[in-house]
């Protein structure tokens, strides 16, 4: 058989060698045809040879002009069939008006002109059809999967390149789409680029894919969204490349992966002053409480990259530690230090911030599972609110130069006892604003996509039990942002910080999560019918919809377009909240449920009117389970 890869490898050379080959085997086929070549004398074939260096000029000419050398082979069909007799054609005209003006010189009977052209499309036809019935049974006996890739830029040309080099082959390439003009009809290591994104659903059905392959590694959320809804259509998987940057730094083989929650639901990738994050923490020491979680193991990982010269990662989780450690070890890091102790500890976070004396604290410990917490207020309170005292406390006595804090939306408007502990630990910031040697900031913003305890790890693990797929209500709604946007606008928010301040990421639209359920279930491969979805009604603690900021407050731009500066007039006393925060400590250690509820809702005032009723119903729940 044919070595197609040396065809795919050198098409251009081999279809020119057999189109000229071609012209010339069709030129003295025309003469053996007409004459009788062993009865005549060599004068014909002297004037065959004279004219036969005009006529392969000539096709040479309009083979190029319409690049008859482009379609690839395996794809001949009847437009390359008529692109390919145009050529003919006029190569033909031009050849009988030379050789007009040069009877004199060369004498070609007729008929001749008549014979060959017909001969050279039937070997021209040939030569192609032979090609296209070779490679349609090699691909009919392959049990590789047909592909189709979409974009046709350096992304898809590493891919197919790497794809050359896998030991075990899974892929077949059969066609790349691009929304470039210019490149259509051409093609990149032997794949044709047949037209444009939208056309996606026909050429699918007409080329029989089996997988579309996103080979635009900078693709936008939008145009991602639009790729994915056309491959659902047409019922065919749908994978991604990683990023370039990635794949150049060597970390990842570049093998199409799963479309994740994060690629549909994320968006474009933000512009952060890279330079000003990485002036601000290079050769620092860093620490990040609750680093083995969701939010701190990502703000780790980001910092790492910023060459700290110590990274210390403080949490109550062994098992968490554990793995942030491990992760970041595979990366070649040797500046890390982990700490296993709770914010809580007094004793333990003074002398962590005196043995390193850190920079820059960012403070993302926090207990965040609203259910959880609704029956467990005084743990909430502990690690939410006088952890945070604690840790703040510690680093102005160790003259720590920012302190960033990790908020939630579930701050604003609290209508739970996680709430209720992000908003009093926001106030507990602001109020530090006028202590001069450290500056106290805070960042506020929606749920991360995959975060431990969230809803989508859940979500998978019903689909992947069958379902149904449990949503508390249908019209519920929650902001997201992937976990790596959220720890790089953090960074950047230190940076613009001056102290007192509250910032707000900016969350894009909020997502009704029964939308959420139904698109998690499609990236499964499966249909939302055979799934089901059940609505189980809101549980403790929980609100149909979150909200980013009061009533009260008002957004200012800064110099990062996803980053607001929260402008408020609620004021609080600096030394009431304090005096407040002393009295919470003492209702934890003489568990009066009730005084805690008191408290929460007094710090709070106007903010707790709901809250007061929710925490009273939460009490009477606790008092209940414990008769």
């Amino acid at each position: 058989m044919m070595d197609i890869k040396f065809l795919q490898r050198h098409s251009v050379f081999v279809i020119l060698s057999h189109d000229i080959s071609a012209v010339v085997l069709a030129w003295w086929i025309a003469f053996f045809v007409r004459f009788d070549l062993s009865n005549n004398s060599l004068t014909i074939l002297e004037h065959g040879l004279k004219a036969q260096c005009l006529i392969v000029a000539t096709h040479i000419f309009f083979y190029w002009y319409y690049k008859t050398y482009r379609p690839l082979w395996r794809f001949f069909s009847l437009p390359e069939l008529f692109r390919l007799s145009k050529a003919i054609f006029f190569a033909w005209i031009v050849n009988i008006g030379i050789l007009f003006f040069l009877h004199d010189l060369i004498t070609i009977p007729v008929s001749i002109w008549f014979i060959y052209p017909l001969w050279l499309i039937l070997i021209l036809g040939l030569g192609r059809l032979t090609i296209r019935y070779f490679r349609d049974k090699q691909i009919a006996s392959s049990k590789l999967k047909r592909i189709l890739i979409i974009g046709a830029g350096k992304g898809a040309e590493l891919f197919l390149r790497e794809l050359n080099r896998w030991p075990e082959k899974q892929y077949l390439p059969i066609v790349c789409l691009d929304d470039d003009d210019v490149l259509k009809g051409k093609e990149i290591r032997g794949v044709p680029i047949l037209g444009k994104i939208a056309q996606l659903c026909d050429i699918v059905k007409k080329e029989k894919i089996e997988l579309a392959v996103i080979a635009i590694p900078s693709i936008k959320t939008i145009d991602l969204r639009r790729i994915a809804e056309m491959c659902e259509q047409t019922n065919i998987p749908i994978r991604v490349l990683p990023s370039l940057s990635e794949f150049e730094e060597g970390k990842t083989n570049f093998r199409p992966r799963e479309v994740s929650l994060e690629d549909l639901l994320g968006r474009d990738p933000v512009e952060l002053d890279w330079e000003g994050i990485k002036n601000f923490l290079f050769g620092k020491v860093v620490l990040v409480s609750g680093g083995g979680g969701s939010i701190g193991s990502e703000l780790c990982l980001q910092i790492q990259r910023l060459h700290p010269k110590k990274l210390i990662i403080v949490d109550h989780s062994e098992f968490n530690l554990y793995q942030i450690e491990k992760e970041l070890l595979d990366l070649g890091a040797n500046n890390i230090c982990i700490e296993l102790l709770s914010i809580t500890d007094k004793v333990a976070v003074r002398y962590v911030m005196e043995k390193y004396k850190p920079y820059v604290v960012f403070h993302a410990a926090a207990y965040k599972h609203v259910p959880i917490l609704e029956f467990q207020p005084f743990q909430a309170v502990k690690n939410n609110i006088l952890g945070t005292k604690i840790l703040a406390e510690a680093a102005v006595e160790n003259n720590v130069t920012k302190f960033v804090m990790v908020s939630s939306d579930k701050a604003v408007n609290p209508s739970n006892i996680m709430g209720a502990t992000k908003r009093i630990a926001e106030l507990f910031c602001q109020s530090c604003a006028a202590i001069p040697k450290t500056r106290f900031i805070t960042v506020r913003f929606g749920n991360v996509i995959g975060s431990t305890g969230s809803v989508i790890p859940l979500f998978k693990k019903q689909i992947a039990n069958g379902g149904p797929v449990t949503v508390t209500h249908p019209e519920m709604t929650r902001y997201f942002m992937t976990i790596k946007e959220a720890a790089q606008l953090i960074l950047q928010a230190s940076l613009l910080g001056e102290g007192g301040e509250i910032f707000l990421l900016d969350m894009g639209q909020s997502i009704k999560i029964v939308e959420l359920a139904k698109q998690l279930i499609k990236l499964s491969g499966q249909h939302v019918d055979d799934i089901g979805i059940v609505f189980t009604g809101l549980r403790p603690g929980e609100k149909m919809y979150e909200e980013l900021f009061y009533d009260k407050e008002t957004l200012s731009e800064t110099q990062q377009k996803k980053i607001f500066r929260v402008n408020t007039q609620i004021q609080r006393n600096r030394n009431d909240i304090h005096q407040t925060l002393l009295q919470l400590e003492m209702n934890c250690v003489e568990h009066d449920e009730n005084a805690l509820v008191q408290i929460l809702s007094d710090i709070l005032g106007s903010e707790g009117s709901f809250l007061e009723k929710n925490l009273k119903g939460v009490t009477h729940a606790l008092f209940r389970e414990t008769i």
